[in-house]
This record gives C-alpha cells, sequence and structure tokens, in this order.
C-alpha cells in the first residue's frame, strides 16, 4: 500500500530526473552560438530551482540566495577586485582614499600580464573588504545604487543572468578558453600595444562552471525537499489556461 510520503518521493525524483536530462542536452549543444545558448540556458535552470523551493521572494533575492544557499560556491562571497577598484575611481572622495590604496595595491600584485588567468579565488571576500570600507552609514553607497555587496560574485552572478536573459550577450569582453572550470579574470589590450600591457580586466563565467553550479544546486536541492517532506511541484501552477490565475 502506498503511504502519504510516496507522492513527494516520487515527485521529487521527477523534478530532479527532468532537469538532469536537460542538464545533460544543454551541455551537447553544438550550434555556432553554443556557448552563449548553454549560458543562458542554464542561468534559466537555475531560475526554475530558486522558484521551486523560493517561490515567495523576488527574482534577485531568490536567484542570488539559491546560489548561496544551495550551490555550493564558496568564492561566491568574494568581492571582484576589479570592480571595486572602478567603482573607487567613480567617486574621488577622500573619504575613500584609504579604501581605494588598499584596493589598488592588491589590483596591482594580480599577475594579468602575459596572458596568465588569475582564478576568482584571488579576490578578497566581503568581510574583508568590509573591514576597509568608511564606517559612516552616509558612505555605504559611493555610487548611487552600487554599494559593497553589488561586487560580490553572488550579485554579479544575478547581473550576468539579467544580461543574458533581457539581452542575449554577455557582460563585458572576456574569453573563454577550451576545457576552463572555474570562473577567472584575464587582461586585454589593444592591439598593437605590449603583450605585458593590460587595458582593461575582464571577467569571466566559464559555461563549465555554470553546470557544476546547476549539477550542485539540483543534487541540494533533492536532498533538501526529501528530507522535510516537500514537494517541489506545489510551488508552480499548472493548467490549460496561460494566465497563472484561471488555473487555481
Amino acid at each position: 500500500m502506498a503511504t502519504k510520503g510516496d507522492k513527494p518521493r516520487k515527485d521529487i525524483e521527477r523534478f530532479t530526473g527532468y532537469f538532469k536530462k536537460q542538464l545533460e542536452e544543454i551541455s551537447q549543444l553544438t550550434t555556432t552560438s553554443a556557448e552563449l545558448y548553454r549560458r543562458l540556458l542554464y542561468v534559466s535552470v537555475l531560475d526554475t530551482l530558486a522558484g521551486s523551493v523560493l517561490p515567495k521572494r523576488r527574482n534577485k533575492d531568490r536567484f542570488t540566495y539559491f546560489i548561496q544557499r544551495f550551490c555550493q560556491w564558496p568564492d561566491g562571497d568574494r568581492v571582484s577586485l576589479p570592480h571595486l577598484v572602478q567603482l573607487l575611481r567613480k567617486n574621488p572622495d577622500p573619504v575613500f582614499e584609504h579604501l581605494r590604496e588598499w584596493a589598488t595595491e592588491k589590483h596591482k600584485i594580480m599577475p594579468m600580464g602575459g596572458g596568465a588567468l588569475v582564478p576568482i579565488g584571488k579576490d578578497p571576500t566581503f568581510d574583508e573588504a568590509k573591514r576597509e570600507w568608511p564606517v559612516s552609514a552616509d558612505h555605504r553607497t559611493p555610487i548611487e545604487g552600487v554599494d559593497l555587496a553589488s561586487l560580490r560574485h553572488y550579485q554579479l552572478h544575478y547581473t550576468y543572468r539579467n544580461m543574458l536573459v533581457h539581452e542575449l550577450r554577455l557582460p563585458g569582453y572576456g574569453m573563454e578558453f577550451e576545457n576552463d572550470l572555474e570562473p577567472f579574470y584575464h587582461g586585454m589590450s589593444t592591439v598593437g600595444t605590449s603583450a605585458n600591457i593590460t587595458d582593461t580586466v575582464e571577467l569571466v563565467y566559464p559555461w563549465r562552471f555554470l553546470h557544476r553550479l546547476c549539477e550542485k544546486g539540483l543534487e541540494q536541492l533533492q536532498k533538501y525537499f526529501t528530507v522535510n517532506g516537500l514537494n517541489p511541484y506545489d510551488s508552480f501552477v499548472f493548467g490549460t489556461y496561460w494566465i497563472r490565475e484561471l488555473n487555481k
């Protein structure tokens, strides 16, 4: 005889099985724009998985919290040093002078020349950067809408997601190289200049890294639903009508 817990368990298996199949098919895309399409589809998967467990939260909170809670990405809490340096260039206020010097010195020793790839594990943690930040509440946001938390990789990943979903393009000008598995920076110089002169520092999230985030998130989500006796399908509305409210 079937028990009360059988349906949630079967639905969890069906839900996770569906997304495992989708992830496998996404990784095997072979079109000329496959790398762009893979990224777009991976962030769509992350969105859906986040919605299954956090249906009441707004998009940004749901997406970033899901990655932080379920995707096992320890470097996600690091602050992007090139973004921090640029933020402090945009606000010349002397109150940021100590922080600016601290960030600039760290940025200078990142080995960007000669085609080197620098893992984001070299970025400072959020707590390290916060300790250097001015204590005044009036200086929490050097530029309107951009504070220290905005520069965490958890948050930058949501910016990355938005550009893919709403503009069908990647932020920045970074280049991915074969078999890259972890996010990294690389320097980029203008054609005709010395290879040792870096004009910009580009951030790259490889598609294989996004695939792993999805796999880890799905794996941890399956455990979470099973342990808590929750059904992932309860967070979605199904039915004939395209207007959700008509199917409730």
